[in-house]
C-alpha cells in the first residue's frame, strides 16, 4: 500500500477514535509495514508543528524569539522517535508489549489531528479575532482535550487501566516538556 493510501487510512481509524470510538483501532494497519509507514504521519505533523512553534512564540507574554525552523523540525524528529522508544520498555513492563505495534500506529496518526486542533486557535488569536486571555483559555482547553485524547488512546490501544493511561500520557507530556527547554 502507498504512503498516501496509508495516510488516508489511518487518519480515517484515527477520526473514528477522535469520534471516542475505539473500533478505530481495528482499522489501522497493525503489520510490520504498516507500524513503519505510521511514521511516515510526520510530514503531516511537521508543517502544523513549525506553524504552533512559531507562532505560540509570537504570543507569549512577553513575546519570546521565534525557534528557527531547522531547531523546531529538530525537536520534533527527537519526540518522534523517543517516545516509541521509551514505550517499548514501558510495554514490557507493564505486560502490554503485544499491543505496543497497534498504540505506536494509533498514536502516530492520531498526532495529526492532536496537532491540527490548535492551529486554529493561533490562526485567530494571530488576526486579532480572540483577545489574549480568550484565546489563551481556548489554547488550555485545547491541551486539557490533547491530553484526554492521549489517554483515551493508550488507554484503549494498550488495554491498560485508567490511572496506568494517565501516569504514560504525563510521562510522555514531561519528555515534551523536558525536550522543549532543552531546545
Amino acid at each position: 500500500m502507498s504512503i498516501a493510501l496509508e495516510a488516508v487510512r489511518g487518519l480515517k481509524a484515527s477520526w473514528r477514535l477522535l469520534c471516542m470510538d475505539d473500533g478505530g483501532l481495528a482499522d489501522f494497519n497493525l503489520s510490520r509495514d504498516g507500524f513503519w509507514k505510521s511514521f511516515a504521519a510526520i510530514f503531516l505533523v511537521a508543517p502544523l508543528y513549525l506553524y504552533s512553534s512559531s507562532a505560540g512564540a509570537r504570543l507569549a507574554v512577553p513575546p519570546q524569539a521565534e525557534p528557527s525552523w531547522f531547531s523546531s523540525l529538530a525537536l520534533l524528529a527527537l519526540l518522534w522517535v523517543l517516545w516509541p522508544w521509551i514505550m517499548i520498555t514501558l510495554s514490557h513492563m507493564l505486560g502490554c508489549e503485544r499491543r505496543y505495534v497497534g498504540y505506536i500506529v494509533a498514536y502516530n496518526w492520531t498526532s495529526v489531528y492532536v496537532i491540527a486542533v490548535i492551529v486554529p486557535v493561533l490562526m485567530l488569536q494571530q488576526a486579532g479575532f480572540l483577545d489574549a486571555n480568550f484565546g489563551a483559555l481556548l489554547s488550555l482547553i485545547v491541551i486539557f482535550w490533547s491530553l484526554f485524547f492521549r489517554w483515551f488512546v493508550a488507554h484503549k490501544a494498550l488495554k491498560i487501566p485508567g490511572l496506568t493511561a494517565t501516569m504514560l500520557v504525563a510521562g510522555d507530556l514531561a519528555l515534551s516538556i523536558v525536550a522543549s527547554s532543552l531546545a
